[in-house]
């Protein structure tokens, strides 16, 4: 079986560890880290991993960019999607990364 593509680790290793927050200030933490949600892609998986990092971005880009009345985008899926997650959800999703980083982890080592 394939490893995953080292730039999932690295990538992920920077979002893993830009998460370490307090919980009081991880929806912010998660916003301003969105773009690592569009710039990982489950190619760079192994094939045991693509699907968790599947489920995860499903849930994460799950509300659809927020449009305004003009239809111009004003908030990506990613930034819409994490101001509609309660601090619960937050908090499970940044566990799936930090598993699935571990995951990752282990295949390099």
């Amino acid at each position: 079986m394939k490893k995953s593509n080292i730039f999932a680790f690295i990538e992920l290793t920077k979002l893993v560890e830009e998460l370490k927050v307090d919980q009081s200030k991880l929806r912010q933490k998660l916003k301003s880290q969105s773009a690592y949600f569009n710039i990982i892609e489950p190619r760079y998986f192994s094939e045991g991993l693509v699907g968790e990092w599947e489920s995860i971005l499903s849930v994460i880009k799950q509300k659809g960019a927020k449009v305004n009345e003009e239809g111009r985008v004003v908030s990506n899926a990613v930034s819409n999607t994490i101001d509609h997650l309660s601090d619960k959800e937050c908090l499970s999703l940044v566990e799936r990364v930090n598993s699935i980083y571990d995951s990752v982890r282990k295949e390099f080592q």
